[in-house]
């Protein structure tokens, strides 16, 4: 067979293996469940037939939590009775395909250096700093290292540096704290350490002072790394279980009427038939598809939704919390760019399906790129992004943290809480830009939005990077400049940079 007609051959087996997964999870949601089943073999046979690669891989953790969706929706008590594979997921390896997924991923580095850039030029001066860092899934040693480094050598010297770490592996923590220890006394820097072995949902806000061990006169910031969108279930998940929220945050929506204006801005997006029609709609769920081979299933853009929605309790209670009691300078926001917060099943799992494609085709050039083993870029997958993955498909209520949403959405509710964002500088930008380049991937792109960062894999965007302090009605303090609305579209602002 002609290469040409091989591959053309191959391109439309995988637009058929999308349409049927699509129309899978559309009945699914319709609770059309022998049509489900039916679409569901044909998509098995179609991943058959299909051999190797990033979106047949992908179609392995897709068609798995369409099954489990199928059976609980046939069979509750089955259901019920299925072993959770997350719940035996060794930790150990868990934590091996984390540090995989830093050195493989381009993302991951490219946020930590904007957000060292953003804490540095926040700091400049300061004597006293307390860093306090919500971290993330792939968190590393070496970004804690770096920014010790990079305080050093400011040109009026390292300050006197307190890091709080908030992470759910006390091991891991463990470690970190002593490298870090080991390495501000061979730089010679003042420093201490904080570990606070929690996730952020099971924190209490209403003592944040007493968990972050918060002292006075010392200059703040605060990074939150895909974090927050483990606080967006809302209330009526938590099934009246969870701990009480500060009547800070209950009175969170007095503040609506000082952001009413970004509701008058929201438009609806325009949308184009996707494949099969099996996510056709009027609203969000379909989108235009660019001409690359993640094409398969229509992909998100990033515009605003068609509406914004208030934060639920807890996110409102910690943001809340935030502003009034660690009140940082600056607060540094990295968030998957991904809308996987709906109640629509049928929504999600077409957003998911393209997101996660990109991700897998991203880490899959990566492992060419870098001569690493299959095994290793197999265990990323599995055991990092097919977690996230069946968190966003499979859980529901309480225990579906993977909510992620839109830069436009975080914008929105970081405003209502009374932040204000703070434009990323140009040194932040470059130096996003160099980390990007340094990892010598064709596909990396880096596109600026409204004075955030946004991180893309062949024009997909995958997550967003975003700067914010406290509103206190006061003028500017040297480390912003004029605040635009994220819903408004900013002229001439979008710059690209691909290798």
């Amino acid at each position: 067979m002609h290469p040409s007609t091989e591959a053309t051959g191959r391109a439309r087996r995988l637009a058929h293996l999308g349409w049927a997964l699509c129309e899978c999870a559309a009945d699914i949601e319709a609770g059309s469940m022998e049509k489900a089943a039916h679409r569901l073999s044909q998509a098995v046979g179609l991943k058959a037939a299909t051999g190797d690669g990033p979106l047949p891989r992908l179609a392995v953790p897709a068609v798995d939590c369409l099954a489990r969706r199928l059976i609980r929706g046939m069979v509750p008590a089955v259901a019920d009775a299925l072993i959770d594979p997350s719940d035996h997921l060794d930790r150990r390896c868990a934590m091996a395909a984390r540090r995989s997924f830093f050195d493989l991923s381009p993302f991951p580095k490219a946020a930590v250096a904007v957000s060292n850039r953003v804490i540095l030029e926040a700091m400049e001066n300061e004597k006293n700093v307390h860093v306090i860092d919500f971290a993330g899934p792939a968190a590393q040693p070496c970004q804690w290292i770096q920014l010790l480094r990079e305080f050093k050598s400011r040109p009026e010297g390292p300050p006197h540096l307190r890091l709080t770490i908030v992470y759910d592996d006390g091991e891991f923590l463990a470690t970190v704290s002593e490298s870090l220890v080991d390495e501000a006394d061979e730089l010679d820097v003042p420093f201490q350490v904080h570990c606070v072995a929690a996730q952020i949902e099971a924190l209490d806000f209403n003592d944040l002072h007493g968990v972050l061990g918060l002292k006075s006169g010392e200059a703040r910031a605060l990074l939150c790394t895909q974090q927050l969108h483990r606080l967006l279930a809302a209330a009526e998940d938590d099934g009246g279980g969870a701990r009480s929220f500060s009547a800070a945050g209950c009175n969170f929506n007095k503040q609506m009427a000082n952001t009413a204006r970004l509701q008058q801005m929201a438009s609806t997006s325009s949308c184009s038939p996707s494949i099969g029609g099996a996510c056709e709609d009027d609203d969000e769920s379909a989108y235009r598809s660019p001409a690359t081979p993640l094409s398969f299933i229509s992909p998100p853009l990033t515009t605003p939704p068609p509406q914004f929605e208030m934060p639920p309790p807890a996110l409102a209670s910690f943001l809340s919390a935030a502003r009034t009691t660690i009140s940082p300078k600056v607060a540094v926001l990295v968030e998957q760019e991904a809308i996987h917060n709906g109640v629509s099943f049928r929504k999600r799992f077409a957003e998911a399906l393209h997101y996660y494609g990109a991700v897998f085709d991203s880490l899959d050039a990566a492992a060419t790129a870098y001569g690493r083993p299959d095994a290793e870029r197999a265990e990323v997958e599995r055991a990092v992004v097919g977690e996230e993955i069946r968190d966003v498909l499979v859980r529901e209520g309480p225990r579906r943290r993977e909510r992620h949403d839109r830069l436009h959405q975080w914008g929105f509710r970081m405003e209502v809480a009374g932040f204000r964002r703070v434009p990323l500088s140009y040194m932040a930008i470059r130096e996003g830009d160099d980390m990007v380049r340094r990892c010598g991937l064709r596909g990396c792109e880096n596109k600026q939005h409204g004075g955030c960062l946004i991180l893309c894999w062949r024009s997909l965007p995958l997550y967003s990077v975003s700067a914010w302090r406290p509103d206190r009605g006061a003028a500017a303090d040297g480390i912003g400049g004029e605040y635009l609305p994220l819903s408004e579209p900013i002229a001439g602002s979008c710059i690209c940079m691909e290798l």
